[in-house]
């Protein structure tokens, strides 16, 4: 549906599992009489397919049932104010890590653009607004997806941070001895 109702915008990312391969994604949801969406499906090796602009409202979550995510608004399509990522593969099958780190980064960019902390209530499992279904399966890790995103550095109130050269985000103290959490790549 082109823009969403009532002036809504994105205040949440859905995470699903697509029960198919990219291909039957791509199909599924090219399939008007299926009366379902999602903005994105990210595949098993990494590879990211768009069907519908963030702008827009994608079908994905369903009708609440049972919900146990506590940002749920009441009365309100859980679909005018989140957005649908789903993931090739199976409930049943293990992420491969250019699909954790490709949701990752996606996941990333969406939050940046929409202003969506990244954090569990942010970034919800499809069964926490319809308890009925298993999506995205009980192998995928939130708590491995959120760890790949690296933190939003603060900037000075009112003041942009712009990178000039590729920096290395230390997970304790600013030396080299501690791990390395993310790069932050020169222009961002």
């Amino acid at each position: 549906m082109p823009g969403r109702p009532g002036g809504l915008r994105p205040a949440a990312i859905v995470i699903h599992i697509s029960e198919g391969t990219l291909a039957s994604a791509d199909a599924w949801f090219s399939n008007d009489a299926a009366k379902v969406s999602a903005h994105y499906c990210v595949g098993r090796s990494g590879e990211v397919h768009q069907y519908v602009s963030e702008e827009d409202t994608a079908y994905h979550a369903g009708t609440p049932v049972n919900p146990t995510w506590r940002l749920l608004r009441p009365r309100v399509n859980p679909n005018f104010y989140t957005i649908g990522i789903e993931h090739e593969g199976r409930a049943q099958d293990q992420w491969p890590d250019p699909q954790y780190a490709t949701s990752a980064e996606l996941v990333a960019e969406i939050a940046r653009r929409w202003s969506i902390p990244i954090d569990a209530d942010h970034i919800v499992m499809h069964r926490e607004i319809r308890g009925n279904k298993t999506c995205p399966g009980y192998i995928f890790s939130r708590k491995k997806l959120l760890s790949l995103i690296p933190p939003a550095v603060p900037a000075e109130s009112g003041k942009t941070v712009m990178v000039i050269t590729q920096a290395n985000l230390r997970a304790d103290q600013p030396n080299r001895s501690s791990g390395i959490r993310a790069v932050l790549n020169q222009g961002t």
